[in-house]
């Protein structure tokens, strides 16, 4: 259980220790295989796939953004309207989206969650820059382009020629550049030059140690996913797999962050600081998969019940949570708010 604390004193390289870097962070790209292997394996639809990481790790990352924003006292004090305006203009936004226009709602929801992982991506990698004591802010947006441009890169020639499918639905792509090459071409090449740019930074600042091994091993291996995800063919199991490794990334980050929060008197719900104590993981955990477990129970009252149909359904319960726990994610990167391993 050492791996879910953070009682080792922390490293120059690492956000944490070595342990718990690899264990939450980089070697848990191992996750990105799961899903296209087991849906591979299995034989299972991709739906099954997407319910079974949505309801084991994907769902209890999402709820897990509520202990530092809607369910913390002192965050709703400090941040009313970014505690609360999320709350009451997204779902309205998904609602009318997915009764409506649907496919562009799909087309918001995987734009927003892509740039989503990237964000946190950078964030990481932010941190580990300023374990070398010379972090830049347009570093971190370095870091973010080169990790976008890479998972955009060859999505790109996909919507280009029609291929960008989730499930059965095709994402909308603008007319006038349907089947323009050149466009997927100039793309890519802008892609490599952002990419050259960041390996020659990063070549020099680590020959200056002003960035260690383990921001290039973690911005390495995220990179490396990235362009490779979107050339998997059943792309929203491919996309699972990244999400598993963001999510699992998450929920080890907030764990850590909130029991950081804890033991500088900074907790102010009492069930949350029962939760944010060296050991309790399984707590932690439990609370975000009985809140999924809930989301569940929504689901099936409004298609059962209520007679609702139910793919609708699913996303507009889902993406309104989603959508928030987005909303709120980019505040807490961007502003800190206590959510920055000390």
């Amino acid at each position: 259980m050492s791996t879910m604390t953070f009682s080792a004193p922390p490293s120059r390289s690492w956000v944490l220790s070595p342990g718990w870097d690899l264990f939450w962070l980089t070697l848990s790209s191992v996750l990105v295989a799961v899903p296209p292997f087991f849906h591979w394996l299995s034989g299972t639809t991709a739906g099954t796939v997407d319910i079974l990481i949505t309801l084991l790790i994907g769902g209890p990352h999402m709820y897990a953004t509520f202990l530092k924003t809607v369910l913390e006292p002192r965050f709703r004090q400090i941040h009313p309207a970014l505690t609360w305006a999320p709350v009451v203009v997204v779902p309205t936004i998904v609602i009318l989206g997915a009764v409506f226009a649907f496919p562009l709602l799909l087309v918001f929801f995987f734009t927003w969650a892509s740039l989503h992982v990237c964000d946190q991506a950078s964030y990481i990698a932010w941190l580990y820059r300023e374990k070398g004591g010379a972090s830049r802010p347009w570093q971190r947006l370095l870091d973010f382009s080169a990790i976008a441009l890479s998972l955009y890169s060859y999505a790109m020639y996909r919507h280009v020629e029609g291929s960008f499918k989730i499930g059965d639905v095709t994402l909308p792509f603008p007319p006038f550049l349907r089947g323009e090459v050149w466009f997927a071409h100039a793309f890519a090449l802008a892609a490599a030059a952002v990419l050259a740019a960041w390996f020659v930074l990063t070549l020099n600042q680590l020959r200056r140690r002003e960035i260690g091994l383990p921001y290039v091993a973690f911005m390495g291996l995220t990179i490396g996913v990235a362009l490779v995800i979107t050339r998997l063919p059943e792309l929203s199991v491919a996309f699972q797999g990244f999400n598993a490794w963001h999510s699992f990334q998450y929920l080890g980050l907030t764990f850590l962050i909130i029991q950081q929060d804890n033991d500088a008197g900074e907790v102010g719900a009492g069930f949350i600081r029962k939760m944010a104590r060296p050991g309790q993981f399984l707590r932690y955990y439990g609370f975000n998969l009985g809140v999924t477990g809930g989301a569940v129970v929504l689901i099936l009252v409004l298609t059962k019940v209520v007679a609702l149909p139910a793919e609708p359904s699913y996303y507009a319960v889902v993406l309104s949570f989603l959508l928030v726990h987005y909303a709120h994610d980019h505040v807490l990167f961007a502003l800190g708010s206590g959510f920055k391993p000390r």
